[in-house]
């Protein structure tokens, strides 16, 4: 189930500004962190039962029923298409990546809402990002597609302002991106910078957060800072066990494999052969080879 969030959160916003109350008020009064308000808000999370039943109290309207009304209809193929294309650029899989932008485009036909509109665009840019980084190795064009995805939904956004935004998990995703083509383009300090912003910002729960801690962590590598690029990839690990996700799993094990490396931990070999492993069973043979390739020619590995 998805919700038009932007209309919710101006709904909550005017509800809070009629009874002449700051985000500071119902803060202190329900008990609910001001960031978490800036966020319902502004549209860029879904609020618990639990948080709405707390805000309710305050705002003298039973909001649990009120999200209710902003259910967004035709949501289930746009879902279905999402999860097509995360498989896809878990495998790099540009060829069926441009399948799906068709497929996106069919749904956006048959969307009228402005805020699904907006999602789905952002998607789309998205996806044609990547295309142009990771298979047309065109970084410039790949970020100018990633800005012009970000400020449909944040007017006003720039590389230097991106802290004075609260973001959602798709926006936070653009974000990431972001980083790795700056990463390319211009400095591993500066990608981290991002990045380290990213993984403050998203719920741990969500499944972007195994995804930015393996870019913190190769990003650490980067600069030589492996106790930190083994931390990340372990925390990865950790999510991705705890919550039975296991796309990824190769490429965390295959860093928290190189930091042991070369903080001469034991059990670096270990990791390194759970990576191929995962590979074997997300059938990622392509991937596979590049990872003992890799071990091979920069630390003369055999796996």
């Amino acid at each position: 189930m998805s919700y038009n969030l932007a209309g919710f959160g101006a709904n909550i916003t005017d509800l809070r500004k009629n009874l002449k109350l700051t985000q500071k008020n119902i803060s202190e009064t329900s008990g609910i962190h001001v960031d978490t308000l800036r966020k319902i808000e502004k549209g860029k999370v879904i609020p618990t039962q639990e948080t709405l039943d707390l805000l309710s109290l305050v705002l003298n309207k039973d909001l649990n029923k009120l999200l209710l009304n902003y259910r967004l209809q035709n949501y289930l193929e746009y879902q279905k298409t999402s999860m097509s294309i995360e498989a896809k650029l878990d495998k790099d899989d540009f060829n069926e990546l441009a399948i799906e932008l068709d497929r996106l485009n069919q749904v956006l036909n048959k969307t009228s809402h402005l805020f699904f509109i907006n999602q789905i665009k952002q998607l789309q840019l998205l996806i044609e990002s990547i295309i142009l980084n990771k298979k047309h190795d065109l970084p410039l064009e790949s970020l100018s597609k990633l800005i012009q995805a970000i400020c449909i939904t944040t007017g006003g956004f720039t590389l230097n302002s991106y802290e004075n935004f609260v973001y959602n998990t798709l926006e936070l995703r653009i974000l990431m991106n972001i980083a790795l083509i700056l990463n390319k383009t211009e400095s591993a300090e500066k990608s981290l910078e991002i990045m380290e912003f990213c993984i403050k910002m998203v719920d741990p729960s969500e499944n972007l957060y195994p995804k930015i801690c393996y870019n913190l962590a190769y990003t650490y590598h980067r600069l030589d800072l492996h106790e930190k690029a083994l931390e990340y990839s372990k925390l990865g690990i950790e999510f991705c066990n705890y919550y039975r996700n296991y796309n990824g799993l190769n490429l965390l094990y295959h860093r928290k494999g190189v930091a042991e490396y070369h903080l001469g931990i034991d059990s670096y070999l270990s990791s390194l052969k759970k990576a191929i492993n995962f590979c074997d069973v997300l059938g990622q043979e392509k991937l596979k080879k590049l990872l003992i390739d890799n071990c091979k020619k920069f630390y003369n590995i055999e796996l």
